[in-house]
């Protein structure tokens, strides 16, 4: 009989289960993904689930098993670490090709000394393991099995998240097993494990009566046949009975009961088993540790504490010689308090036992003793810090030294959560740092940012100087985006200016210079995020120096200072000079806050192909880094640029891409940008409909509060509810728009150009004479900004609202200076509003001309829309022309065009997968439908086509 038969054979009861579990390592070998997930309490039997599931991978199917720990569940990317430590070797120069593109940022979370790059969160290490995951599946199937999730730390949880999201395509089984909490319910924090997994997931049932019995004889005979072969007894009655009930069917508790019993099977065993009941794990607990020689006792307290520890380290810890301690660990195992085959209790019931038999003050005292040895032992800080965690104080020196390191070394992996629960002790310990404080801040800013805002107001407070509290500040300002606090942010930072202002020399030197400029940039992010605070801030600006962008700091106040300018409206060609001036440098050294401004200034000021270049060089450097926040940021940003320039194919290609990303990550809420773009290419495709219920499902709060979003969004919801046909709805958000832009200071005529489509939805319903003040309040304001988009709008908008040839005269000059700008939709626009003047005018001839122009620009645009529109209206005009076709790529998807787009450019399919942070899979998918949709055989063909769709739209 094969071990693993003779396992499945002892598993009474879990016929299902097995099978279940079987077929992950089955499906792994026929080279697809399976999930599986094992719930149910503690003893229940899924351990012993998972040693026959292994047992039984077929061969060829590589297997690698890790399981949770609670002493371990603090340490970052533990489970991790032990799942892979076998299937990796310990240097990855072993073994390039194995960490080779993405797969490097792996090395960090399986080094316990914090080898290899350093990311700044969490994200890319989990890109880093997925990809080792691909690799190593490329070489052989492959089934990694982590029992106890419930204990498995969060930077491994995240882990496994990220792959199940993720193993489609891959040879990949995913077996997992977790207890469920007191109410029978799997654990909060693994909610969305389990909701990935879904039907996938198993409930491990108690045994029923016969189950029992057959367990009971089992355990009572020595083994699934008995002693000598023999098929054992089952129990009588009353003691079967006796059994069912006191464990409730669980197997440990059967066990364990059928163990206290002995040989004994009559009247007085039922009696027993009924006064032992579940406290059955207690009583052997107290039989074989408490009252066994005090040897035992201390080596088993001592393993409590510590784990499964080399005897030298035991030995200390107990204070019990070496030998005496391996005679103990003998002696726990006979008595199965110990696995036979490990220095570890066989079940973690067993531990818990030992940890509340033992009397508060001398397990607290084992714990400082057990972290000092281990830490004298030269084990990873993480390891030591995982004892003292669970101590009611660290405050000792050692310790604090002990948790830095840990903090250190969690921060190396991106690991952000393992880092604040290291610090917190150590601001208990020491309230008055600063420092410390507000690294504990920076840790929690991402996933607590309520918390880390409350401990930076602790900070500030507690701040002893000057530039202390000004780097308090910054920090306060910055993380007060997240929780949407910046009117707050801004009246500290100013306070902070006040005080540099009295208390700073004329000539303050370097150091202090630069903090200031830092302040003053903080303070122009945050003072331009909410409408509130939008006039002061720019007041402010005008009051603060230009700085020459030497330094880091200089660099994101001159960018931010661009986008204080832009927004104010005030003379375009010199805020791009101010805005190239930040981009001298290489991107990488500016981070996302600057170059992200200096995009958004070029764009408004008529600079979409340098602006776009800024955000491409963006994009390209979040690949490198693995960070797909920046990737989605961008190309979400990028979306808009698009847009504007018409080309709706890449507009839509880029938002979704945004939002595809985001919807599998934990920013999926934070897509307000994207989804504003993606409204927009549909009204413009002519579907304002599905535009609007993109628009319905933003949930950003206070939505009406933000500077920027809000006006967008305005804008995208006016222009698709008129081309619904509902003009006094439109007309209404319009000048919502407007008024909330008056209202908050912002002056750029560009920015949300209101007053142009307000304008013209009054003229096309004869109501221009309510359009004039408006009118040239935008032109007057477009003179001041000074680009050809801008003077063209005004163009068109005077156009639409003056009579006769006046009017036909002034669009014919709109659309003469808009062929010199990037704004091709509103060009089409001012086509179709010279077509029709011209028909009007009874002018059929330059009519056709104007409308020919509008319907062929809308179609190579992808704004099918307006190219039906400006078709109708030429054939009105006795003119002729196809239906407007579009692209040769519009039977793509999104998704499918950004892939094709990287396939034409020669990329291969692992590269397209990391460049757009999806799975080889998907890849696979999206090319094969691309090649079926465009019946083309290959990527040569596929560059043909691409290169044809280019040149059509340019």
């Amino acid at each position: 009989m094969s071990d693993a038969t003779d396992l499945r054979e002892r598993l009474v009861g879990r016929g299902t289960e097995s099978d279940r579990l079987a077929s992950a390592g089955t499906g792994a070998a026929a080279g697809t993904h399976t999930a599986r997930l094992l719930v149910g309490p503690p003893g229940i039997g899924k351990s012993a689930l998972l040693d026959a599931f292994c047992a039984g991978v077929p061969a060829g199917v590589r297997t690698a098993r890790a399981r949770g720990r609670e002493r371990t569940s603090d340490i970052s990317f533990a489970v991790v670490r032990d799942l892979f430590r076998d299937l990796v070797p310990g240097d990855a120069t072993e073994d390039p090709d194995l960490f080779e593109g993405g797969a490097r940022w792996s090395v960090s979370a399986l080094d316990e000394g914090s080898a290899g790059a350093e990311p700044d969160n969490l994200y890319p290490v989990l890109h880093g393991l997925y990809w080792l995951t691909a690799n190593l599946t490329a070489r052989s199937p492959l089934v990694l099995v982590v029992d106890d999730l419930q204990w498995c730390d969060d930077a491994s949880l995240a882990f496994v998240g990220f792959l199940l999201r993720r193993s489609v395509g891959l040879p990949l089984g995913v077996v997992l097993a977790s207890r469920t909490d007191g109410a029978g319910a799997l654990p909060e924090r693994l909610a969305e494990v389990g909701a990935q997994v879904g039907a996938a997931l198993t409930e491990v049932r108690p045994l029923d009566r016969s189950g029992v019995g057959r367990l009971a004889a089992a355990r009572s005979g020595g083994g699934a046949g008995g002693a000598g072969g023999t098929v054992p007894e089952l129990p009588q009655a009353p003691l079967l009975d006796a059994l069912t009930e006191a464990s409730g069917g669980n197997p440990l508790l059967v066990e364990q009961l059928v163990a206290e019993l002995g040989p004994a099977t009559g009247e007085g065993a039922t009696d027993r088993v009924h006064r032992l009941g579940r406290e059955v794990i207690d009583s052997l607990v107290e039989r074989h540790v408490f009252d066994a020689p005090p040897h035992v006792r201390a080596v088993a307290s001592a393993v409590a504490v510590v784990g499964a520890e080399q005897t030298a380290v035991l030995a200390t810890l107990s204070g019990v010689p070496a030998g005496s301690v391996v005679d103990a660990v003998g002696t726990l195992a006979r008595t199965e308090v110990f696995a036979p085959d490990r220095s570890d209790f066989r079940h973690d019931l067993l531990r818990s036992a030992v940890l509340r038999g033992l009397p508060g003050d001398e397990l607290d005292d084992l714990r400082r003793r057990g972290a000092r040895v281990l830490s004298d032992a030269g084990r990873p800080a993480e390891v030591v810090a995982a004892v003292l965690l669970v101590l009611p104080g660290a405050g000792e020196p050692w310790m604090i030294d002990v948790l830095l390191e840990a903090a250190d070394a969690a921060a190396h992996r991106g690991a952000r959560p393992a880092v604040a629960r290291y610090l917190e002790p150590v601001v208990a310990a020491r309230p008055g740092d600063i420092g410390v404080r507000t690294r504990l801040a920076a840790a929690l800013g991402q996933n607590e940012p309520e918390r880390a805002v409350a401990h930076l107001r602790d900070a500030l407070d507690r701040a002893a100087d000057l530039p202390s509290r000004a780097q308090v500040a910054v920090q306060l300002a910055m993380t007060s985006l997240a929780v949407q606090q910046a009117p707050r942010a801004v009246r500290v930072l100013e306070d902070v200016l006040d005080t540099m202002d009295r208390e700073l020399p004329s000539d303050p030197g370097p150091g202090a210079t630069e903090l200031r400029t830092h302040v003053e940039a903080a303070l122009l992010v945050v003072g331009l995020d909410e409408k509130k605070t939008v006039a002061a801030t720019i007041d402010r600006m005008g009051r603060m120096a230009t700085p020459a962008g030497r330094t880091p700091a200089e660099r994101q106040k001159l960018a931010m200072m661009t986008v204080t300018r832009a927004m104010d409206g005030e003379d375009a060609p010199a805020t791009v000079d101010l805005a190239r001036r930040v981009l001298l440098v290489d991107e990488a050294t500016l981070g996302g806050w600057a170059v992200l401004a200096s995009s958004l200034v070029l764009r408004l000021a008529d600079e979409v192909d340098e602006s776009t270049a800024v955000l491409d060089r963006l994009v390209a450097q979040s690949r490198e880094q693995a960070s797909a926040w920046t990737y989605s940021l961008a190309v979400g940003t990028r979306a808009t640029n698009h847009v504007v320039v018409g080309d709706l194919a890449e507009g839509e290609a880029d938002a979704r891409t945004a939002l595809d990303i985001a919807e599998q990550e934990a920013w999926r809420g934070n897509t307000v940008v994207p989804t504003i773009a993606l409204a927009n290419v549909r009204h413009l495709q002519g579907d304002p409909e599905a535009a609007l219920t993109l628009l319905d499902g933003i949930v950003r709060p206070r939505l009406e509060d933000f500077a920027w979003e809000y006006h967008d969004y305005l804008m995208a919801r006016a222009g698709a509810t008129a081309d619904t046909g509902d003009t006094d709805r439109a007309l209404a958000t319009y000048r919502r728009c407007g008024d909330s832009l008056e209202a908050a200071g912002i002056a750029n005529p560009v920015l949300a150009p209101w007053w142009l489509h307000a304008a013209v939805l009054l003229a096309g319903s004869g109501r221009a004479h309510e359009a004039h003040g408006i009118v040239e309040r935008g032109a007057d304001r477009a003179r001041r900004w000074g680009t050809a988009r801008g003077r063209g709008l005004a163009l068109v908008a005077r156009g639409v609202v003056t009579p006769g040839r006046g009017g036909t005269d002034l669009l014919g000059e709109a659309v003469a200076v808009l062929e010199g700008s990037p704004a091709r939709t509103e060009l089409i626009l001012a086509h179709h509003l010279l077509g029709r003047a011209m028909l009007d005018a009874e002018y059929p001839e330059a009519a056709r001309e104007e409308l020919r122009q509008a319907a062929t620009l809308a179609a190579r645009c992808g704004a099918l829309r307006a190219a039906t529109a400006a078709r109708e209206l030429l054939v009105q005009a006795g003119g002729r022309m196809r239906p407007p076709t579009g692209s040769p790529l519009d039977p793509l998807t999104s998704a499918e065009r950004r892939v094709v787009a990287l396939a034409a450019e020669g990329a291969r399919n692992r590269e397209i997968a990391e460049a757009l942070f999806v799975t080889l899979r998907t890849v696979e998918v999206h090319l094969t439908s691309a090649f079926r949709k465009l019946g083309v055989p290959d990527r040569a063909a596929l560059a043909g086509i691409v290169g044809a769709a280019r040149t059509r739209l340019g």
